[in-house]
């Protein structure tokens, strides 16, 4: 009777919440909004790359919120499946570039001011994936608690060895055995927890060799600012935007891509080279503690690899996101992970009914696609998997 009971109890409360699946286009060219947070006052999740969310609520009220677009503010009653954001008008401005300078001097200037400098706690959701010649071979989500030293490195400070503290409280990973083990003995290493969070607060200010560009919005209160190398180095091909809030000298968004000229080097019989390397991080405004902190962040890189004979080319290509939240949070960390390791490497049970219920980032319709096929009992692929 007791199972009965609680059953029937669950029922009640999943009936009496607001849920919705649903996706968030540009309004103008009705491409998918990465990274649209979409929240109330009981819950929060983000788009993933096919513009898809879903929130399970107790609150009525929703809201759809991404820099550089206009805020949406509606009711689960009122929800359509699809919601279009509408870009903000930005006003273009002529540059002088000893100005620019200036204002990233005085955003250097404030980072120990607006940006957390003191050790905290946050909660985090990486997801690492791994393509080989276009095609998935590998998803990993790993969901857990961390421990900063700091968010961002300012003058007179280094990174160190015991900066990230790392407690994995789920994971859930599937992929292929390396697939060109058998043929070329080539593993593609993947980037470590520590490399992932090292990557993301590594923001490179512009200075010389750069073209600028200025974009006002938010009433001249936030500005855009685009740069792209114009120097003589051909090897460095970089290009990319800032989004900084005016009125506190902090940078909003960071965005960067890479695609250098670089020349092969070699291992052993193979010879690499990385042909794209891009980055987005964004920021938001902590209200209670007034620090910005860290709340999405997005790293891809391409490798193109061949032989000495060159009888093949082949391409990797890895991508982590990583979203945080729950800063500045009281909880204990107990650590079991080493950060040092790569993600692929890490091992930790797989929790059936977390997974099934986690909305942090929905898996697109390219990953599910991949589970499926390789989750089936009549496939033909060699999987290393956590999942039961």
């Amino acid at each position: 009777m007791k199972n009965l009971i609680l059953v029937l109890l669950f029922t009640s409360i999943c009936y009496s919440q607001n849920q919705k699946l649903g996706v968030v286009l540009d309004a103008e060219n009705k491409k998918p909004i990465e990274f649209a947070d979409v929240y109330n006052t009981s819950d929060n999740t983000i788009t993933n790359e096919n513009g898809k969310y879903f929130l399970l609520s107790n609150n009525d009220s929703i809201t759809f919120y991404k820099l550089g677009y206009k805020t949406l503010k509606t009711t689960f009653g009122a929800l359509a499946d699809t919601i279009f954001l509408k870009e903000k008008t930005f006003e273009l401005t002529e540059v002088v570039l000893t100005n620019e300078e200036r204002l990233f001097d005085k955003v250097r200037k404030a980072v120990p001011e607006n940006y957390p400098s003191e050790e905290y706690k946050e909660r985090f959701f990486i997801r690492s994936t791994l393509r080989y010649d276009g095609d998935i071979t590998r998803i990993q989500d790993i969901q857990g608690k961390l421990k900063r030293k700091t968010l961002l490195y300012h003058s007179n400070m280094e990174l160190e060895k015991k900066d990230f503290v790392f407690e994995v409280e789920n994971m859930r990973k599937v992929g292929l055995k390396d697939v060109t083990e058998d043929e070329t003995d080539i593993y593609f290493r993947a980037r470590s927890l520590r490399e992932i969070l090292t990557e993301t607060i590594q923001l490179s200010i512009v200075t010389e060799n750069f073209e600028i560009e200025e974009q006002y919005f938010d009433n001249q209160e936030k500005v855009r600012i685009a740069f792209t190398y114009n120097g003589e180095n051909k090897k460095a091909n970089n290009s990319g935007y800032y989004i900084i809030d005016l009125k506190d000298k902090a940078i909003l968004e960071y965005y960067q891509l890479s695609m250098p000229q670089l020349d092969f080097k070699q291992k052993k019989d193979i010879k690499y080279r990385v042909t794209r390397f891009e980055k987005n991080v964004l920021f938001d405004k902590d209200l209670e503690s007034g620090k910005y902190v860290m709340k999405n962040a997005k790293i891809k890189t391409l490798v193109e690899l061949k032989d000495n004979e060159e009888t093949f080319r082949t391409f990797f290509e890895s991508e982590d996101i990583l979203k945080s939240y729950g800063h500045f949070g009281s909880f204990k960390i107990r650590k079991n992970a080493n950060e040092t390791k790569e993600v692929f490497r890490l091992k930790f049970p797989y929790n059936k009914a977390f997974w099934a219920s986690q909305n942090s980032l929905l898996l697109t319709d390219e990953m599910n696609a991949f589970i499926t096929k390789v989750s089936k009992s009549d496939n033909e692929f060699d999987v290393r998997s956590n999942l039961d």
